[in-house]
This record gives structure tokens, C-alpha cells and sequence, in this order.
């Protein structure tokens, strides 16, 4: 699996993301190393300016977009791609946020001990990327390690210059997919902008690529190398990354399916809100909302020194890569989905105190009675074989969760009394 993105700034920094493969016939997946030159053929190689131009000519005829501005792609080799992601990181990235994201995602289970996730998320991007966009400094960048324009290069130049189109058109910048404390819309919004880019790839592809084009990037050598970096990657990180591309795809080709790129240029004015109406295409069609919900402030009960360090949205998305866990079968993945499948809203916060003391509240939502039944029991299955104090308290539609570095801060969060 390789990058071919948008650049992203905020609590998450540039994140460009693993995307499943796009192209037709071939099942073409690119890869992070460019093929060397163009396929070999009888015809005089084109120059470079001449390919560019002539893909975004046929980009913009199938999109239905015009540029206002054009915009010139950079090639870079795999140091210069990871010097840029470091560069972005360092200026784009709220490092308080991802510290404390860290935490959250170590006391719930989802990182080892000791994990940097600011570290592990650029480790993972730049060994998976191929290709960005970025709306801040409106560049675009393509990765060849040889200076060239092959398969690779090209099926990537038409996926990253629909991001410009985007941009251009839309604002990127008016999506707002940098909230520190709305990550799971802010995932959901992602997941449009690569969900476009990739349907325009995928038609791009199969009016544009040649057998001999499409086998080439499948058969790049660096696809096993970065499949392995994925699939060593902890789950929270490798799915949220793929899942712009594989569930945004499918979310982006429900709405094309119903009225055309027309539509899907509707999209930008009414954003979807959450990773359920991603998973859900008719929850979004049918202006399904999530619902609000909030975490308690710090209770006088608690000793002095504690505080709310953060509070954010899961989602459905990471509240099913919660309950599948790390190494999770097909059978547990899929169990776990469906556990989730009626979510209606969650909010979680992470509270600290002195000496290392900690403690997550979850409050969850569903849409219906069964829905929060299924996830209590999936939940209750998790919290019994983890090593940390917790409590659940199921309600109707209503399921909370208080996990603990103690067992006495447990009642002092949730006293299961306002559990509908």
C-alpha cells in the first residue's frame, strides 16, 4: 500500500496516507519507489511537461473542474520526501495534542507502554508515501527516486492533482480537518478529499494506463517492503490511515453512483460529521447526526492536582479498532464492526492526577437499544481481560466506561445513577 494525499496540518501534522489500490483490471497498488523511466515502447518518450499537461487535461475533463492556478510537481527522492514530512511536522503539528493522544490511546489499550505517536506516525508516513499535496504552501510533490516519470509517477501526479482541483475549487482549508478535539469528524472530512481523489484515479486509470503501465507499478519491488511496514504498524495507526482511501472510496462512489461528480461537488458545502456516516453512505444521505455528548469535569472528590488533560470523539471507526485489538482475525475484525455499527455519538476524556495517576471516561450513545447492547457486551469482553481497573455502565441506548490507574478513582467519575 502507498501514500498518495493531502498534507495535513494541526494536532495530526502532514499526514499523508495509505491508500488500497485504485486502478482497474490489474489491481494496480502503487508503490513507494518509482518505476525507473517511462514503460519502454515505440514511440519517442514524451517530455516531462508535456506528460504533466496532458493529465491534467484529461483529470479536469473527467472531474469537471478547471485550475485557477497552475501548479508545478516537485519530484523528490525517499530522504527529500522524509526531510519534507519532518520540515511540515515540526511547523504544521500541535505536539501538546499528539502527546496527549499518546497517553489517551496507551491507557486505553491501543499503543504499547512508552509509545511516541508523533514518531511513529512520520516513521510510517514517509516509508508509505508516494506522492502529496499540500494546501498551505499549494505545492505538490511526487516521489521518484530516479528523477523520472514512469507509471507510478504518473497515476500518482493525477491523484495529487485532483487535490489541487479540489483546492482550487472548494478551499480545503474550509474543512477544518485540524480540531484537536474533533477527531473523528475531522477523520470523516479526510476521508472525502481522498475518497474523491481516488474515484477520479480509478476512472483516470482505467481511460488512461495501458496493461504494461498498470502491471508495472503493480509489480513495483517496494510493495512488499511497505506492506510490511504496514502490517507491523499498531492497528490504530494502519487502519485510520487506509481508511480515507478504502472507506472514503466507497462512501465518495455511493454518492457518485446517485447523480455524478455533481453531486459529489455537493459534498463540499454539507461536509459528512462523523467516521458512522463514512461507513453508512445513507446515515449521511439521510442526514443521520451525531449526537452530543460530554465528559464530567474533574470531580471535587478526587485529590487535589488532577485535571481534564483532553477530550476528543472516537467514533465508530476506533471504537471498532479498540474492541478487535491488535492482531485481530477477520471473524474478530468483523465482530467488532458490527458491535459498533449503531453508534449515535461518544465522547472521551483523559484525566490525570499526582504521581502518574490516571483515568478514561467514555460516554457513549447508540441508536437503538440493541446497538448499545451489542457493544456492551463487546466492551465488557475487552475491560475483563485488560490489565486496568474499569467499569462499564449499561443504560438503554446509553453505555459508559471509566478506565482506571486505580480502583478507587472508578466510582469517583462513574457512578452509573445518569445512565439512560
Amino acid at each position: 500500500m502507498a501514500a498518495m494525499a493531502f498534507a495535513l496540518g494541526g494536532c495530526g501534522g502532514p499526514s499523508p496516507t495509505p491508500t488500497p489500490s485504485a486502478t482497474p483490471a490489474a489491481t494496480a497498488t502503487p508503490a513507494a519507489t518509482a518505476t525507473l523511466g517511462p514503460v519502454a515502447n515505440n514511440t519517442t518518450p514524451e517530455t516531462e511537461r508535456a506528460v504533466y499537461a496532458r493529465i491534467e487535461s484529461q483529470v479536469e475533463a473527467i472531474r469537471g473542474l478547471s485550475h485557477k492556478t497552475s501548479v508545478a510537481p516537485v519530484l523528490l527522492d525517499s530522504a527529500g520526501v522524509r526531510d519534507w514530512l519532518l520540515k511540515a511536522n515540526e511547523a504544521q503539528t500541535n505536539h501538546l495534542a499528539m502527546a496527549n493522544e499518546s497517553r489517551l490511546y496507551i491507557d486505553m489499550g491501543l499503543l504499547p507502554a512508552g509509545s511516541d505517536l508523533e514518531q511513529m506516525s512520520i516513521d510510517l508516513q514517509a516509508g508509505q508515501v508516494v506522492g502529496f499535496y499540500d494546501p498551505v504552501s499549494k505545492g505538490l510533490y511526487v516521489l521518484s527516486e530516479s528523477g523520472g516519470v514512469g507509471p507510478t509517477q504518473k497515476l500518482t501526479f493525477a491523484h495529487e492533482y485532483t487535490h489541487a482541483l479540489q483546492d482550487q475549487t472548494f478551499g480545503l482549508d474550509k474543512l477544518a480537518t485540524d480540531t484537536a478535539d474533533q477527531g473523528d469528524r475531522d477523520l470523516s472530512r479526510v476521508a472525502l478529499v481522498e475518497g474523491d481523489a481516488t474515484q477520479l484515479m480509478t476512472q483516470w486509470a482505467t481511460a488512461n494506463m495501458s496493461l504494461v503501465e498498470l502491471l508495472a507499478v503493480a509489480g513495483d519491488s517496494a510493495s512488499a517492503e511497505q506492506q510490511k511496514q504496514l502490517d507491523a504498524a499498531p492497528a490504530i495507526l494502519r487502519e485510520t490511515l487506509l481508511f480515507p482511501y478504502q472507506d472514503g472510496l466507497s462512501f465518495v462512489g455511493a454518492v457518485y453512483a446517485k447523480g455524478g461528480w455533481a453531486a459529489v461537488d455537493q459534498l463540499y458545502a454539507n461536509p459528512p460529521a462523523s467516521t458512522s456516516q463514512i461507513l453508512h453512505p445513507d446515515l449521511y444521505l439521510k442526514k443521520v447526526m451525531p449526537v452530543p455528548l460530554a465528559v464530567p469535569s474533574v470531580p471535587a472528590a478526587l485529590s487535589s492536582g488532577w485535571k481534564l488533560t483532553m477530550e476528543d470523539t472516537l467514533g465508530e471507526l476506533q471504537l471498532g479498532i479498540w474492541l478487535a485489538g491488535q492482531n485481530s482475525t477477520g471473524t474478530e475484525k468483523s465482530a467488532a464492526q458490527s458491535a459498533v455499527s449503531a453508534w449515535g455519538g461518544d465522547r472521551v476524556g483523559l484525566y490525570e492526577g499526582p504521581a502518574g495517576a490516571w483515568a478514561v471516561v467514555l460516554k457513549t450513545t447508540w441508536r437503538d437499544a440493541a446497538g448499545a447492547a451489542a457493544f456492551d457486551a463487546s466492551v465488557g469482553r475487552l475491560l475483563s481481560a485488560a490489565k486496568s481497573p474499569s467499569r462499564s455502565c449499561a443504560g438503554t441506548r446509553d453505555v459508559s466506561i471509566v478506565i482506571a490507574s486505580t480502583q478507587d478513582v472508578l466510582p469517583l467519575l462513574e457512578d452509573c445513577s445518569a445512565v439512560r
